[in-house]
């Protein structure tokens, strides 16, 4: 019989050969959520976003009873901005606090009162998913210029007082207190990380991602401007957002290869995530002229640096999909959320690696027979031309029943053998 070891290397290997093109053993299985596995193992959302005890046993449970090639329980990222803010202070320090509350917990929620997220059990009821929805622009119209000209020095006056509700006035006792609080957090983190990443890898686990690299426009639409008042900026100041995202591609490129190097180091995954919110909203000339020469840029570094760029495009990308020609072939992988992979791999053609198919709804809703006949006709448009990961959209599947995530899992791991 094998032992965690040996099932996670074939994890390992299973992956990468779908990632780089080459026929694995089997269609791998690889899916981020927090939710689901919180109501299977028996907690509430607040549970195991506030509790670590219950978050790692939550984990542990999971990646036991469903043993799926990849599986990420990852919180929030209101932590994000502060810990790029730092990075030309302490580039260690940055990436400790920029990963504290997306594996760390929600006790930066609490501590630094961020104006982004609402989460379980504090804004919303103690079942309810959290939401990440900027409450206003903590960046004005009128200072693209601080941003372009001095962008650390911007964050760290302006970004950082307006988006941490008690690090608004950074000499009161308020602000010191929580930066202390929260330092003590962040040095809690490194021991927390290696606790759960042993007992998580001798259940075999492998995460899907374990590593970040946000792009430029995503990043400043999310946290700085909001998605409504940056499409208006692309026309009323176009070379200002180029300005801004090209000063911001190398930083966040940079970040993508050292939390790819703590990933590697810890579990053995060379995958980084790279989120990319703004698809949707954007013509296919505003996604060539502002969003794709960013991106590309960051995934060409992270390829170079022998890491796998795992590129979640979130909402709907059908009328992107012949501009997403000019990635790396054999070297990315494309998970959609909305866009239909069938219809993807049809446009994209077997240079790629593509990853989604389930619906959450279906999952939500359905029922295990029509669960067990949509993977398996799904497989059998994808089992050739390319290769593929079975998933599901990004943290999606909250309230899936556990018949029918069972039944999705059981039919990949006997119908998707080659």
């Amino acid at each position: 019989m094998e032992n965690a070891d040996e099932i996670r290397k074939a994890k390992i290997q299973r992956m990468e050969d779908a990632a780089a093109v080459k026929t694995p053993d089997r269609i791998p299985i690889g899916i981020a959520t927090t939710f689901f596995p919180a109501k299977y193992a028996g907690f509430s959302y607040e549970d195991v976003w506030y509790d670590n005890n219950k978050y790692i046993e939550m984990g542990v449970k999971f990646a036991k009873d469903f043993n799926w090639d990849a599986v990420s329980h990852h919180r929030s990222f209101e932590s994000v901005p502060l810990g790029l803010a730092l990075a030309a202070f302490d580039a260690d320090l940055a990436i400790l606090v920029a990963v504290n509350s997306v594996l760390g917990g929600g006790a930066s929620h609490d501590i630094l009162a961020d104006v982004y997220s609402s989460n379980p059990g504090r804004e919303v009821g103690a079942n309810v998913e959290s939401q990440f929805v900027i409450e206003k622009p903590v960046m004005n119209e009128d200072e693209w210029d601080f941003l372009i000209e001095k962008p650390f020095d911007f964050m760290m006056e302006t970004i950082i007082p307006r988006a941490y509700k008690n690090l608004a006035d950074k000499s009161s006792p308020t602000a010191i207190g929580s930066l202390i609080k929260f330092g003590m957090e962040v040095g809690k983190f490194p021991g927390f990380l290696m606790e759960m990443a042993g007992k998580l890898k001798a259940e075999a686990w492998l995460p899907y991602y374990y590593a970040l690299a946000p792009n430029p426009l995503d990043f400043i639409g999310a946290f700085y401007r909001d998605f409504d008042v940056l499409s208006l900026d692309l026309y009323r100041h176009p070379e200002k957002v180029k300005k801004a995202c090209e000063g911001l591609a190398p930083v966040l490129a940079a970040v993508g290869k050292m939390t790819g190097k703590i990933s590697l180091d810890v579990t053995g995954s060379r995958r980084v995530f790279c989120p990319i919110w703004y698809n949707t909203y954007l013509s296919p000339e505003k996604f060539k002229e502002f969003h794709f020469p960013y991106i590309k840029q960051i995934v060409n570094e992270l390829v170079e640096a022998d890491f796998t760029p795992l590129m979640s495009f979130q909402g709907r990308s059908d009328h992107l999909l012949e501009i997403l020609k000019e990635l790396p072939a054999g070297k990315v992988i494309m998970w959609f959320d909305k866009t239909d992979v069938v219809k993807a791999r049809e446009v994209l053609g077997d240079k790629y690696c593509l990853a989604g198919g389930i619906p959450s709804s279906l999952l939500i809703s359905g029922t295990p027979e029509k669960v067990k006949q949509h993977t398996e006709h799904l497989i059998d448009n994808m089992k050739t031309g390319g290769t593929f990961i079975v998933s599901s959209e990004f943290n999606g599947m909250g309230d899936a029943k556990v018949e029918n995530v069972k039944a999705m899992t059981e039919t990949v791991m006997k119908y998707g053998k080659y």
